[in-house]
This record gives C-alpha cells, structure tokens and sequence, in this order.
C-alpha cells in the first residue's frame, strides 16, 4: 500500500480431532479495531473422530449446516489480504499457522510477550492474562471457546501494553501545555475506542 500499512490483525483458530489428528475447524481474524474482518467454518480434509466442542465451541450441528471451506480455500482467502509485512497477533500463534499450513514471520503471541512466572516452556492461558490485566473474564461458556472473543482479546491485550509502555516512558522536555496534547493522547484515544466499540459487526466471509 501507498501509506506502508501492511494491516494488523487478531487471529484465532479452532481445532478438532480427525483420524488424523487435529485440524483446523475454525478460523476467525479481527483488526486492529476488534471488528470482524474473516470468519469461516474449515471443512476437515479427514474423517472426524471428536469435534471437541469443550474447547473448540464448534459442533456437529454448526458443521454439518455449512457453509465450510476447505483449507485450500481459507489460505486463499487470508493471502488476499496478509502478506509476510503484515503484522498477525494472537495465542499460542505457532498451532494456528500450524493447522492453516502457512509460514508467517512477523507475528505477536501474547504467550510470549506475556511470559509466565516461572519462564519457558510453561505459558499462561489466553484466559488467564485477561483476567489480570484487563479485569474481565473471557472463555467463561460451557459449550467452548469463542475464536472472535479469543481473537479480539489478543489485539485489546496488545493495545493495553502498548499503553503502559508509553506511559512509562521519560517525559520529554516539551511539556503537555506546549504540545498540545499527551505523548500518547492518540494511542489512548484508539484504546478507549476499541474497548467501548460493538461487537461483531462486520459481514461474515
């Protein structure tokens, strides 16, 4: 693009298990807003033995009534708009590329920027990291995960910290009065919109 701006998108998978492993069932991408830019049901290219409703929310039912792509399908659609600048956040992003069968490198896991107390290999939980720092409880259905609430929860995680690291950072010598406005009054601006915006609103793919 003309302005350099590659796009920055939340991303979250859902799998289930076939008789041969898992697969991807699943495929939900947010903006930088939170709103929905891709949502689709993967058909699995193999027969299935669990469809893993507990975590991956997807049921026989959602299945079976369609429409689903094939994987084939999905990584035409997500290389139509995502390409090696554009930036991808989300959970644990090495299973989701994994399942999509695709390689990107300019990636933001949470898992990684979010480390857990006691270091590698040990991760905190998606789940878990926003309950401490966004102070809300996500993934709280019996019937599975949301992949857009997981989604979107990995873009808001990442726009919290990019506000606390710019609040941390040395005044410079032009005081607010003089600038006009705060260092960081845009980002600020840009949180406070995204964490009030709707919902899914955007048209399904």
């Amino acid at each position: 693009p003309c302005d350099g701006n590659y796009g920055v998108y939340g991303i979250d998978g859902e799998m289930l298990f076939t008789t041969n492993g898992l697969q991807l069932c699943k495929i939900t991408v947010v903006g930088i807003d939170g709103r929905l830019v891709y949502e689709t049901i993967v058909k699995p290219e193999d027969p299935i033995v669990d469809y893993n409703t507990r975590f991956s929310g997807v049921s026989s039912v959602e299945i079976g009534k369609g429409p689903a792509k094939t994987l084939k399908d999905v990584q035409n659609d997500l290389l139509g708009f995502i390409n090696a600048n554009t930036i991808l956040i989300g959970h644990g992003l090495e299973n989701d590329l994994r399942a999509l069968k695709l390689v990107h490198m300019t990636i933001i896991d949470t898992s990684l920027v979010f480390p857990h107390y006691y270091g590698m290999p040990f991760r905190r939980s998606l789940k878990s990291l926003v309950q401490s720092y966004l102070k809300r409880e996500i993934q709280a259905e019996k019937c599975g995960h949301d992949s857009y609430e997981d989604a979107r929860s990995c873009i808001e995680l990442m726009l919290w910290k990019m506000q606390q690291d710019l609040c941390q950072q040395p005044s410079s010598k032009t005081s607010i009065s003089d600038s006009g406005s705060s260092p960081n009054s845009s980002q600020q601006n840009q949180y406070s919109s995204f964490s009030t915006s709707s919902p899914k609103s955007a048209t399904n793919s």
